[in-house]
């Protein structure tokens, strides 16, 4: 699974947070892609990976937000 923007839009609906589109941009470049792992082989993310992805990088924005 890779990171879509539907994805965001659904997380966005069901947790009732507006994620800044400089967020999104950032996210979807992350995760919006497979990767190739130290073995050379093309990945793609669990839906768990993304899940806590987009979590983490909302709640660092929120706290940095908060501090200024």
């Amino acid at each position: 699974m890779v990171l879509t923007k539907k994805y965001l839009e659904n997380y966005q609906n069901n947790t009732r947070k507006k994620i800044p589109d400089t967020v999104k941009k950032e996210l979807l470049l992350e995760l919006g892609q497979p990767f190739i792992d130290n073995e050379g082989h093309l990945n793609e993310y669990s839906e768990q990976d993304i899940f806590e992805q987009v979590r983490k990088t909302f709640q660092r924005y929120s706290e940095e937000g908060k501090t200024r």
